[in-house]
């Protein structure tokens, strides 16, 4: 029996990420069991540590890849904390990351907690716009700032605001850098789109 349960172990590692898919359903478990529901427009907060698997090839700090896969756990964090996962179920629609920009301001050094803060910024009827933060808690230091873009399908994400504030909700005004952000991406579209001789 061991070596069957061993077997099948072994074939989950070679072909899923099992870390990652564990990390997720440990995060949203967390969530449910020590942390209220938040509005949609407040922020969240999940916590992680820099580890020996959690280097870059120096051996000192965390790689660029970790800060990218540490923002899964926080959005889906986020949308449970928030209502929009529940709200996304019944209305049967998925989000997809439609972009991310991050931009490293310092290293997280090995054997350092860190936070992640997420908070939705901004929507319109397509988008939500979600600001994550890495925060090392000793000193209150920004080490990543990222903005992020959530694409709904088959849904509208204002709609999906106003059904979790419980009616109308003041838009917040787009901040200087988003504002910024969103017109690049509106560039690069166009940049990308074939166009005709």
């Amino acid at each position: 029996m061991f070596h069957i349960l061993l077997f099948i172990v072994t074939l989950l590692y070679a072909f899923f990420d099992v870390n990652y898919f564990l990390r997720i359903i440990f995060t949203v478990l967390i969530g449910r069991l020590f942390e209220k529901r938040v509005k949609i427009t407040d922020p969240t907060t999940i916590y992680g540590f820099c580890f020996t698997q959690d280097l870059d090839i120096a051996g000192r700090h965390m790689n660029n890849a970790r800060f990218v896969r540490d923002l899964d756990f926080s959005r889906f964090h986020f949308y449970d904390r928030t209502g929009l996962y529940a709200e996304m179920r019944r209305r049967h629609t998925d989000a997809v990351q439609a972009a991310t920009s991050i931009r490293y301001r310092r290293v997280i050094p090995i054997f350092t907690f860190y936070k992640i803060e997420s908070q939705l910024l901004y929507w319109d009827e397509k988008a939500f716009y979600v600001e994550q933060r890495f925060v090392t808690p000793h000193d209150g230091f920004v080490r990543a700032a990222v903005l992020s873009k959530q694409v709904m399908l088959r849904a509208r994400a204002d709609e999906m605001v106003t059904t979790l504030c419980g009616g109308e909700v003041q838009k917040p005004e787009l901040t200087p850098d988003l504002d910024l952000w969103i017109k690049s991406m509106e560039a690069s579209s166009e940049r990308l789109r074939p166009h005709k001789s």
